[in-house]
């Protein structure tokens, strides 16, 4: 596997499975072990609103649909979803740059919502949300002064 590192002097290349590789062997990590690091990843999101509703993208790539949760509690809306490195066991990686962790983002909204009619899809690794704003009617009131 080729890792890159990256120094104050620039980027180099060093080969964890060389045995005469004597920084990986300082750091204590054995020839041929792969270290997974997962982290929470924040995706990207565009709303836009007209007087119905918020319309809200999502980039979630790499995303299973099964795997995507979305909960609406007290107004703020959370989606989630993790995204992992397929295991492969007939050769061995030579770069990795895909990002792999758990997707986590919450929006809160001005206006209240219809938590009930929600309307989510996902597709080419955007979650499209559609979320209704709750009907407020304005009502006139009038005020006897005593």
């Amino acid at each position: 596997m080729v890792q890159k590192i990256t120094s104050p002097f620039g980027g180099y290349y060093i080969y964890p499975d060389d045995p005469e590789n004597l920084f990986q062997q300082f750091l204590g990590q054995k020839s041929g072990s792969q270290t997974e690091n997962t982290s929470e990843l924040t995706p990207l999101v565009d709303i836009y609103e007209d007087d119905k509703a918020f319309y809200a993208s999502v980039e979630m790539p790499g995303v299973n649909k099964e795997e995507l949760k979305i909960s609406c509690v007290e107004g703020t809306l959370t989606i989630n979803a993790e995204v992992v490195r397929t295991p492969r066991e007939d050769g061995h990686w030579v770069q990795q740059e895909r990002r792999v962790g758990t997707y986590v983002r919450s929006m809160r909204f001005r206006t209240p919502i219809q938590i009930e009619g929600i309307n989510a899809n996902y597709e080419n690794g955007v979650v499209q949300l559609t979320i209704p704003k709750q009907k407020v009617e304005k009502k006139a009131v009038s005020i006897s002064v005593d």
